[in-house]
C-alpha cells in the first residue's frame, strides 16, 4: 500500500460570537463527517505495519552464543548467586522500523533470564528496533544442583523472531556445585580436603584461636565480594607442585582473573600462630595476606613457601609487627605494596619476585616499603617498633625509577640487610650498603599477563649466592641449577 496522503487543514481566523446552532441536516451531515474521519483513522492504523515497518529480518547479531565458562550452582535456600550479566546486541540495518519478540525454548523451567529494552521474562513481545538503530539482550542464569563433583553443561536457546522469521542464540553455561560457608565460624579442628568439589565463602569466615583449618593439595576456594578469612588460630595450607591450593574471588572465569578487590582477602589476628602456606594461589583480593603482630610466644607467625598472591586492589602482603618467613614466592601487581612492613617486625626473604605492572591504581612511590613507625595523616608518629628485615635473592622491579619505600625513625630499630638481589632503585637514603645488582632489568616474560618467569638475556640468570640453607626448587618445584637464578622462578632453557 502507497504511504498515505498527509491532509491539510485549514482553520478560519474569524470566530464567531454568535450562539451555534444547527439545523436537523446539518446535524446529519456533521455525523456523516464524523464517521467518515473515523473509518479514515482506523484505515491508516491498519496500514501502519505495513508502511511504517520492515517486512525483511535482516537483523544482525553480536553473537551467536552466550558462554558464562563457569557458574556455581544456586546454595540450598537461597538465590545465590547470580551469574554475571552477559549482553548481546543486536542491529537492525533497515531504513524502517521492525518488530521483534524474544522467547526462552526452555519456557519457565529455563535457568536463564533475559531483559530486553526494559522488559524482564521468558517471553518478551512487541519489541520495536528503530530504523539502523539497535537493542541490547540481558542475559543471567541462576543454576540448579547438579549432584556432580564436577561441572555440568546447561544449555538453553534465546529464540528472536520478526515477522515469522526466527533465530536461535546459544546459551551455555557449566554448572558447578559447591561445599558453601555463610558467616562460619570454627570452633573446632577443620580440613578442606575435596578437590573435585570448591569449597565458596559467602560473607566470612573464622578460625578460632586454638584451632586449625587444614587445606589439602587440590583444593579450590572461591570467596564473594566483601568476604575475608579470619585467623585468630593457625591456618595450614598443604598444596603441593601437581596440585596447588588456589584461593580467589567467586567469578570461575577467565575474565575476571586479573581483576582485584573481588574479596577482602586473609587476615591473621594478633595471637595467630605457626601458620604455613606452601604450593597456594592467592589472588583479586583487597589485601591478599594481612598478618597483625609478633607471637607473644616468639613463634613464627607465618611461613610461605612456593605460593603467588597476584592481582590485589592494595596490597600483596601486609605485616603489621609481624613475623614472616618466605621462600619462592611471588608478590605482584597490587594497586600500592607488593609487600608493606609497617611498625617493626621480622622478615626474612629469599628467592622471592616483587613486581607490579599493574596500574591499578597511580603508583608514585615504591611498591616494597618498610616502615619501623606508624604515622597520621599529617606524619605525626603515633607508634614505633623495631624492624628487621632481610631480603636475599630476590627481584623488586617495576615501572618506577624507585621501587623501595623506607621510612624510619630513631625512636626504634631500623635494620635492613638487602644483599645480591635485581632492584629497581636509585638507594633511598643511601641505605644500601650490600652489593646487588641495580636497575638491570631482569626481563620477565609478560608483565601484562602477570607471567614473571625469566625471558632471555636475563640479569637474574645464574647470579643467585647461597644464604643459609641452599634452596634446591623454585616456585613450580622445578629443580634449580647449580648456579641458580635469582628470583621465584627458574629459567629453563
Amino acid at each position: 500500500m502507497p504511504n498515505p496522503p498527509n491532509p491539510r487543514f485549514t482553520f478560519s481566523r474569524k470566530v464567531s460570537r454568535m450562539p451555534l446552532s444547527l439545523d436537523g441536516g446539518a446535524k446529519q451531515c456533521l455525523a456523516r463527517v464524523t464517521l467518515v474521519l473515523g473509518f479514515l483513522i482506523l484505515l491508516l492504523a491498519g496500514c501502519r505495519n505495513d508502511s511504517y515497518f520492515s517486512g525483511k529480518n535482516s537483523l544482525q547479531y553480536s553473537t551467536d552464543t552466550v558462554w558464562f565458562d563457569t557458574v556455581f550452582t544456586r546454595k540450598p535456600g537461597s538465590s545465590y548467586p547470580i551469574s554475571v550479566t552477559k549482553i548481546v546486541s543486536i542491529k537492525n540495518p533497515e531504513k524502517l522500523p521492525v518488530m521483534a519478540s524474544f522467547g526462552l525454548a526452555g519456557g519457565s523451567s529455563s535457568p536463564y533470564r533475559v531483559s530486553v529494552d526494559g522488559k524482564t521474562g521468558i517471553d518478551i513481545q512487541n519489541v520495536e528496533i528503530g530504523a539502523e538503530d539497535s537493542v541490547f539482550i540481558f542475559v543471567q542464569c541462576k543454576l540448579e544442583a547438579n549432584n556432580q563433583n564436577y561441572p555440568l553443561l546447561v544449555v538453553d536457546s534465546l529464540l528472536a523472531k520478526v515477522n515469522g522469521n526466527q533465530r536461535k542464540i546459544t546459551l551455555a553455561a557449566y554448572g558447578w556445585d559447591a561445599h558453601y560457608f555463610h558467616d562460619t565460624i570454627f570452633n573446632a579442628n577443620t580440613r578442606f580436603n575435596d578437590a573435585a568439589k570448591p569449597y565458596v565463602i559467602v560473607g566470612y569466615m573464622g578460625v578460632k584461636s586454638g584451632v586449625s583449618l587444614t587445606v589439602n593439595a587440590g583444593v579450590q576456594i572461591f570467596a564473594s565480594a566483601q568476604s575475608s578469612l579470619y585467623v585468630a588460630g593457625t591456618l595450614d595450607i598443604q598444596g603441593s607442585a601437581s596440585q596447588r591450593v588456589s584461593i580467589r574471588g567467586n567469578k570461575p572465569i577467565w575474565e575476571t582473573q586479573f581483576m582485584p578487590n573481588q574479596w577482602r582477602g586473609i587476615h591473621f589476628l594478633v595471637g595467630s600462630v605457626n601458620n604455613r602456606i606452601q604450593y597456594a594461589d592467592i589472588s583479586n583480593a583487597v589485601i591478599g595476606i594481612r598478618i597483625d603482630s609478633l607471637p607473644v610466644n616468639g613463634s613464627l607467625g607465618l611461613h610461605l613457601l612456593n605460593t603467588r598472591i597476584q592481582y590485589c586492589g592494595q596490597a600483596c602482603l601486609l605485616g603489621v609487627t609481624a613475623n614472616i618467613e618466605a621462600e619462592n614466592c611471588l608478590f605482584a601487581d597490587a594497586g600500592t605494596y607488593s609487600f608493606l612492613g609497617i611498625l617493626g617486625g621480622k622478615y626474612h626473604f629469599n628467592h622471592c619476585t616483587f613486581a607490579d605492572y599493574s596500574g591499578f591504581s597511580p603508583r608514585s612511590s615504591g611498591h616494597f616499603a618498610l616502615s619501623n613507625n606508624l604515622r597520621d595523616d599529617f606524619g605525626k608518629i603515633l607508634n614505633h617498633a623495631a624492624l628487621n628485615c632481610s631480603l636475599y635473592n630476590s627481584i623488586v622491579y617495576g615501572y618506577n625509577k624507585e621501587e623501595l619505600q623506607f621510612n624510619q625513625t630513631n625512636l626504634s630499630a631500623f635494620v635492613q640487610r638487602m644483599e645480591n638481589n635485581v632492584l629497581k632503585t636509585e638507594n633511598p637514603d643511601g641505605l644500601l650498603v650490600f652489593p646487588n645488582i641495580q636497575n638491570k632489568n631482569p626481563n620477565f616474560i609478560d608483565t601484562k599477563r602477570g607471567n614473571y618467569a625469566l625471558d632471555t638475556l636475563s640479569s637474574a640468570y645464574k647470579k643467585a649466592g647461597v644464604f643459609g640453607n641452599p634452596v634446591s626448587t623454585d616456585i613450580l618445584g622445578r629443580p634449580r641449577k647449580i648456579q641458580a637464578d635469582i628470583g621465584c622462578y627458574e629459567r629453563t632453557p
